[in-house]
């Protein structure tokens, strides 16, 4: 039996630094939970809008990965704070990516970033700024979610569950297609979300790939992003 192909938005690094040279990044974990589910990831490298066709159709499943802030320009506002932390051409690239994931009908699993910039292709928003959503150790985690009952989260967390938390984003306004399944209970920001019709689509605010090596239940995002989702 063939393997499920599990693409993995890649990101862009300047390595070493000042050197001028790019190389196509992507945090391991993510493709390690791929294929200790059983699936065979592919990283996608940022491309022209109009490869997103191609790419999307050798793929059975798509993982949009961290990163950059999204460029408020696709959510209707101007930008409010002081950063350089964007990529334009990984925003058009990636809401290409996902407007040809809905239209081939393949599944979404997008996690922080990526959680971000579905609900922003859906027609939602973010809010440009928060804090204290940025925890200082790479390993570990900062706080419990509250979990929705009968949710694809709650299939797979238990009550209590603590999560990471490594964003200076987050979602506004929920899409219409989509519904929230978990929030964190100190400011009410969507952690989780889900679509609410034909689209399999799942959101998580969270990184999980950093915690599946020790954490069962965040491993089973992968197990079920490969055999379900």
């Amino acid at each position: 039996m063939a393997k499920v192909i599990v693409g993995i938005t890649g990101n862009e690094k300047e390595m070493p630094a000042m050197s001028g040279i790019q190389y196509v990044a992507v945090a391991k974990d993510l493709s390690e939970g791929v294929k200790q589910a059983g699936g065979l990831p592919i990283v996608i490298p940022i491309g022209q809008p109009e490869m997103a066709k191609d790419y999307v159709y050798v793929v059975d499943k798509l993982i949009l990965s961290g990163g950059q802030n999204v460029d408020p320009r696709f959510y209707g506002q101007e930008k409010e704070i002081e950063s350089d932390d964007y990529s334009l051409a990984r925003d058009e690239f990636e809401l290409a990516l996902i407007k040809e994931a809905l239209r081939q009908k393949k599944p979404i699993f997008a996690v922080c970033r990526g959680m971000q910039l579905v609900n922003v292709a859906l027609g939602g928003s973010l809010h440009q700024s928060i804090q204290d959503h940025w925890q200082e150790d790479v390993l570990g985690t900062s706080h419990q979610i509250d979990i929705k009952p009968n949710s694809r989260v709650s299939q797979l967390f238990q009550v209590g569950t603590q999560i990471n938390s490594f964003h200076r984003q987050s979602i506004k306004e929920l899409a219409a297609d989509l519904v929230a399944t978990a929030h964190d209970p100190r400011d009410g920001t969507i952690e989780a979300y889900e679509s609410k019709g034909q689209h399999a689509i799942l959101g998580i605010q969270w990184h999980p790939e950093f915690l599946a090596k020790n954490c069962s239940s965040n491993q089973r995002l992968f197990d079920y992003l490969v055999k379900t989702l």
